[in-house]
């Protein structure tokens, strides 16, 4: 499959630099109307190898630096980080979550570039699939659909990713394919961009169903995203509707809370949508660099506290306060005791190689959205409506799969709470800063960190690495927060 999307790769760097007419010294890229692609694109067989080059990109952007965990839980505020991870320290909050200064991360943290190969890449496969004869396709007509609704949800979800990690993005609509010809672009207004996303969501609903493996993208899933983007846009009308529908027509299930690790093991009845990171012997995704920040001795072997990332004390003093089985099921003691706590829902370590006793994976796959998700995003939507009894139903329903006594409070307590537990449910998912920012929660966790003039300057956004991007697309602004900090 490398070889086959090598050319495709090539095309999104293209759209990656987003650079000027000058920039062809950075590419090799053929025309539009090139021999390769009059051969690529002619059958389903090829794109569908495509489309997993899409899913790998993304895999791959998300294990970069674990920048993952770091937009999502570090910026939340739910980590530590040991004494190996040094230059992690300005981005916690001790560090005042000071994201300008993150040497040797910049690459991972302060460029886009990589997402920009996957929406490139989603750029070619909607383009040309519909061209292509449907019996080309081993799965007709369904599996052609299938392909294009995938891509324009993926293409959706980096959009969106995008938007809530530095805020307004470069918007480019179609596929990049002249290095010769490229236009000079600049970021756009947050709602061009999500208009664009939720058209891609709305034509994928039409496209998909949930017949395939959740590791791919399903109708779903875009129902779920969209009533991520509607509720982030704070239209909790629409937010709820489409909440709504995943709950009631998707067929998902929550987990009894004994079988509560089987979420992270994948597939599971909760699972919507994930990534695939499993390990087996012929086509193995699993990694020994990635979910292992989260685990300690004797989990890893020989792995101390200072090579991991472990819970914060402000969610261990201020979150998990009151007994619950989840806590007991995900929160374990750290390598040489004491009052640290290591998150363990990612407890898949495989030492496989019987010849090398210290080779090993952690294999669990990534989940990106689950049914606890949404249910608490349509607490949200509920209590933003009007609904507060409708809100405590979902929130109470959660709360009580974790054996957690159900929540009676109601007002701006209510609001709080229901984000509380969305950072308890969801931690170590990568949600908790998005949640913060579409929920304003900055001042009322971290009031001495967020003032009032470092949220009006949108300060929870990452900075842009303007040395490396600027050059390649002229027309780029740094976040406003970041000019002077």
């Amino acid at each position: 499959m490398k070889n086959n999307i090598k050319r495709l790769v090539l095309a999104g760097i293209l759209a990656t630099s987003l650079t000027a007419p000058s920039c062809n010294k950075y590419l090799d890229l053929e025309p539009k109307n090139s021999t390769y692609d009059e051969v690529f694109w002619v059958n389903g067989a090829n794109v569908s190898k495509a489309l997993s080059g899409a899913y790998s990109l993304l895999r791959d952007a998300f294990r970069d630096t674990r920048s993952y965990f770091i937009f999502g839980d570090i910026a939340g505020g739910n980590l530590a980080v040991g004494g190996d991870y040094w230059n992690y320290n300005t981005l916690v909050e001790s560090g005042n979550f000071r994201f300008s200064y993150a040497p040797y991360l910049e690459s991972a943290v302060h460029n886009w570039s990589r997402f920009y190969s996957i929406i490139n890449q989603c750029h070619l496969i909607i383009e040309n699939t519909p061209n292509i004869d449907v019996s080309s396709f081993s799965g007709g007509e369904v599996q052609r659909n299938r392909i294009e609704g995938e891509a324009r949800f993926l293409r959706a979800y980096v959009y969106f990713y995008l938007q809530r990690v530095w805020g307004d993005v470069i918007l480019t609509r179609e596929a990049l394919k002249d290095p010769q010809n490229v236009p000079e672009l600049g970021r756009v207004p947050q709602e061009e961009t999500l208009t664009f996303c939720k058209d891609d969501l709305l034509k994928a609903i039409e496209l998909l169903d949930n017949g395939e493996p959740v590791t791919v993208a399903n109708r779903s899933a875009a129902q779920a995203l969209l009533a991520h983007i509607y509720a982030w846009e704070h239209d909790y009308s629409n937010a709820e509707t489409y909440a709504n529908e995943v709950i009631t027509t998707g067929g998902f299930a929550l987990e009894d809370v004994e079988n509560y690790l089987q979420i992270w093991n994948g597939h599971s009845e909760e699972s919507i949508f994930e990534l695939n990171m499993l390990y087996d012997a012929i086509s193995n995704e699993g990694t020994s660099g990635f979910f292992n920040i989260f685990l300690t001795d004797p989990y890893i072997r020989s792995r101390s506290l200072n090579s991991a990332w472990p819970l914060s004390s402000e969610v261990l003093n201020n979150l998990f306060v009151e007994d619950e089985a989840r806590a007991d099921t995900i929160i374990k003691v750290a390598a040489g005791g004491g009052s640290s706590r290591i998150l363990a829902k990612y407890m898949g370590v495989d030492y496989y190689d019987a010849n090398n006793p210290n080779t090993y994976v952690v294999s669990n796959n990534l989940v990106l959205m689950r049914l606890a998700d949404i249910y608490l995003l349509r607490a949200e939507s509920r209590f933003k409506n009007g609904n507060e009894s409708g809100a405590l139903a979902d929130l109470n329903l959660i709360r009580n799969r974790a054996k957690l006594a159900s929540y009676s409070g109601s007002g701006d307590d209510l609001f709080n709470e229901i984000f509380d537990e969305r950072r308890r449910e969801l931690i170590g998912e990568g949600c908790t800063a998005f949640d913060m920012i579409r929920m304003e929660q900055h001042q009322r966790l971290y009031p001495t960190i967020y003032s009032s003039d470092r949220i009006a300057q949108q300060g929870y956004f990452w900075p842009l690495a303007m040395r490396t991007l600027l050059p390649q697309a002229p027309l780029l602004t740094q976040n406003e927060w970041w000019k002077s900090h």
